[in-house]
Order: structure tokens, then C-alpha cells, then sequence
């Protein structure tokens, strides 16, 4: 389960800076997700995030969601508003149904803590193939469905925030995605909120 986490020795922790040589003075950088309302879904995120807090960034205040696809920076040279229009005419001709997925246990990236996402029925595949059907998502890394918890303070043993991970255990919990969203961050506030630019609702099943 925390093979991929263990392959580092450390945590790698994350500067809160403002990246210029990346965005180069694009303000928004967008992506494609399903936000977590449930509430016990909440309660074990917040749970989580309070637990590990000494090892985090204070004042992560990114909406807890599921990222489907990352677009990229939001400008008519990197990802433009006539993709994001085509993405939502795919989505909304595939009529997806909306599905059960679970929230699961603790694992990490290398700069980020974050509970896992089961799909048990195996619909997120499909609702990413329609999406990068238009537009090739910008992280090309091996897609972890997860909801992000914060970004580390500081390099910390790999092996000892497993063990921290594994003594806090919660049973997985079950909820229904209903809608995709299509968001924006701030490029220059990592840690800041996203603001939801387009909402489909999806079929009930």
C-alpha cells in the first residue's frame, strides 16, 4: 500500500512561494473534479488533516475534492475557454450517470498526505478518456484517484509518517458523485481555494 511513499527516504517538503518561472503571470490554473460534501466525508477529512497537523502547512484552505483531470494553466495559448465549452458538450452527450465511489484509508505523495478514493464500479476511467478526448490532461503521472490534505512543513522520515498513518484507522465510507466540476486556483496561492467555474449534473442512475 505505501510502496510508491516508501521509494523516498523523505517527505519532500513544499515552499509556499510564488512560482513566476511556472505560471509566468497567468493568474488561473483550471481542472476538472468531483467535490466531497458528504458530510462524514468531511468530518474523516478534517479528522485527518487536525491529526496531522504538526506535520502540514497551516491554512490549507483548498475545498476538499477528487481532481479528475488537471487542464492547466488557463490562457489562449495553454488551455482556453473553447476546450473547457468542448469538454462540457462531450461530457453532457455521454450522459453519465452519477456513481458510487468510497473514501478510504491514509496514503502520501512525497509532498502530500491524502486519503485514497476507491471506484469500485470503475466509472472514472471513462468520465477521463471523454475529457482528454479534447484535450490531453497537463499531469501526465499515473492517475491516483485521492483527496489532498495539505502540503508538508518539512522533510520527515518516510517510514515514521507511515506508522503515524496506521495508527489512526477509519472505515471507508461510501458516497454518490452527482456532478463535475470545472474549477480555477490561484497559481500564485498554493494552498488557497478554488472557485467553480462550470457544474454538470449528472443523470441519476
Amino acid at each position: 500500500m505505501f510502496a510508491d511513499f516508501l521509494n523516498f527516504e523523505t517527505t519532500f517538503p513544499t515552499e509556499l512561494l510564488d512560482f513566476s518561472e511556472w505560471h509566468k503571470g497567468i493568474k488561473y490554473f483550471g481542472f476538472w473534479a468531483i467535490e466531497i460534501s458528504d458530510p462524514a466525508c468531511q468530518d474523516k477529512i478534517r479528522a485527518y488533516q487536525e491529526y496531522l497537523s504538526g506535520k502540514l502547512h497551516p491554512c490549507y484552505r483548498r475545498q476538499p475534492h477528487m481532481t479528475l483531470v488537471t487542464s492547466g494553466l488557463l490562457a489562449d495559448h495553454h488551455f482556453h475557454q473553447d476546450l473547457m465549452t468542448q469538454q462540457v458538450d462531450q461530457i453532457e452527450k455521454n450522459h453519465f450517470e452519477s456513481f458510487s465511489l468510497q473514501l478510504s484509508g491514509c496514503n502520501s505523495f512525497a509532498a502530500c498526505p491524502y486519503l485514497s478514493v476507491r471506484d469500485p464500479l470503475g466509472k472514472l476511467d471513462s468520465i477521463r478518456a471523454c475529457l482528454n478526448q479534447i484535450s490531453a490532461e497537463y499531469d501526465t503521472d499515473r492517475y491516483t484517484p485521492h483527496v489532498t490534505l495539505g502540503f508538508y512543513n518539512k522533510a520527515y522520515k518516510t517510514a515514521a509518517m507511515v506508522k503515524k498513518f496506521s495508527a489512526l484507522s477509519s472505515n471507508d465510507i461510501e458516497f454518490t458523485a452527482n456532478e463535475l466540476v470545472f474549477a480555477q486556483y490561484e497559481t500564485r496561492d498554493l494552498q488557497g481555494p478554488y472557485q467553480v467555474l462550470h457544474r454538470i449534473k449528472l443523470d441519476s442512475s
